[in-house]
């Protein structure tokens, strides 16, 4: 079953459950306040750190039964009442009650979380996904939900803007190849490359499949078949639901000579940590950008 993000591990800057435990929910060993917390859960009001597109249960028509709550409020107080118990319980009922047998659950940047997350789930495979820095830095300066909102509103410092979000993606971009040197030895851990998977999106998916223990079927090879709602390119704006070689060096139409080499400088040694060599990966020479 695929969820989207309900921040129950967050940046700290977010408001995530862990804030809507601490101002909302109360002492959770107090029964009485566990079948509050988790009836606020299933209310769907823009409640502070439940304001996630995972609390809204869109087309998740299990949330409709009346046993679904009473089951999590169930476990959950024969619980630790942790936060890692919690986030166990709703997902498990969750999937459970809709008719599958696994989650996966989308967790954006929750790289740095990893240790949590092998203690809550300890037979969950994390699929750590990585692109080339500098189409991440293009993708984040031309995002028109994030930089170009705050240009907008602050339009003399559009400069200052797009180089502090360069510099968001090369500290961040550094920050997990250390990370992915840390856990890559783990039976929980696998690291996945974009670039790769439009590469060979066969080879890669059978890798992906092997490491979380799932069939391969050839319908894996069609996505723009299935019902998942792709994510707008913030480069075109287009909805591409097929693998795209172009998508993956698209970034080096627009990115400035003088971005490129500093992202590149800046992050070379991070790459080999990453096992990319952007100077001999086949993409390169699959697409058709300059």
């Amino acid at each position: 079953m695929r969820l989207t993000d309900p921040r129950f591990l967050c940046e700290r800057r977010h408001k995530d459950f862990s804030y809507f435990l601490k101002t909302q929910a109360g002492d959770l060993f107090i029964d009485e306040n566990v079948d509050r917390m988790v009836e606020m859960c299933f209310s769907k009001q823009n409640v502070p750190g439940l304001d996630a597109t995972f609390w809204r249960f869109e087309n998740i028509e299990a949330v409709t039964n009346p046993e679904l709550s009473k089951e999590i409020s169930r476990r959950i107080k024969q619980s630790d009442r942790s936060l890692g118990a919690i986030a166990r319980i709703f997902l498990d009922e969750i999937t459970r009650l809709s008719g599958y047998e696994r989650p996966c659950v989308k967790f954006p940047v929750d790289v740095g979380h990893i240790r949590e997350l092998v203690e809550w789930f300890p037979d969950c495979k994390i699929m750590h996904i990585t692109r080339d820095p500098r189409a991440m830095a293009m993708s984040k300066t031309n995002d028109p939900f994030g930089t170009a909102l705050r240009i907008a509103g602050h339009p003399r410092l559009a400069p200052l803007i797009r180089r502090l979000t360069i510099l968001f993606v090369i500290i961040q971009y550094r920050w997990t190849a250390r990370l992915h040197r840390r856990y890559k030895g783990s039976p929980n851990y696998r690291l996945f490359r974009y670039e790769d998977l439009l590469a060979a999106p066969e080879q890669v998916l059978r890798e992906v499949c092997e490491f979380i223990e799932a069939e391969f079927t050839e319908g894996m090879l069609r996505p723009e078949k299935g019902r998942h709602e792709h994510q707008r390119s913030s480069l075109t704006g287009k909805q591409k639901k097929a693998f795209d070689v172009s998508a993956a060096i698209r970034w080096q139409t627009v990115i400035p000579a003088v971005d490129k080499w500093l992202i590149t400088k800046l992050t070379r040694q991070s790459m080999k940590k990453l096992e990319y060599n952007p100077e001999t990966h086949p993409i390169f020479a699959m697409g058709h950008c300059p």
